[in-house]
């Protein structure tokens, strides 16, 4: 068994209860979206705390700024954009107005 108080150990803790918490979000946004929140709320500061970039799975789903849950069409609105040459995808959080970019190749 790891020493508990090795970094390696403690970042997979810091994994494994965000994906718990992603999964808990996903199950009950439907019936209450203010717990979801909560849940990602709790997500970005477990990956903060734990000094994890934030997972690829959490990134699309919860918004960096306060934290909310997004569901497209209902928290955030999705739309292609192009700047340039560069086209990307803006995701953006209709709580506070967020806007996060991912670019398309």
């Amino acid at each position: 068994m790891p020493r508990r108080s090795s970094r390696k150990y403690l970042r997979d803790l810091a994994l494994q209860r965000i994906r718990r918490l992603v999964m808990f979000a996903e199950q009950v946004r439907a019936v209450e979206p203010e717990l979801a929140d909560r849940y990602g709320e709790l997500a970005l500061a477990t990956a903060r705390k734990a000094q994890l970039h934030y997972p690829d799975f959490l990134k699309a789903r919860v918004c960096r700024r306060c934290g909310a849950w997004l569901v497209p069409g209902v928290t955030a609105r999705v739309r292609l954009r192009r700047r340039g040459r560069m086209k990307y995808i803006a995701v953006t959080c209709l709580k506070c107005g967020y806007v996060r970019r991912y670019p398309l190749k």
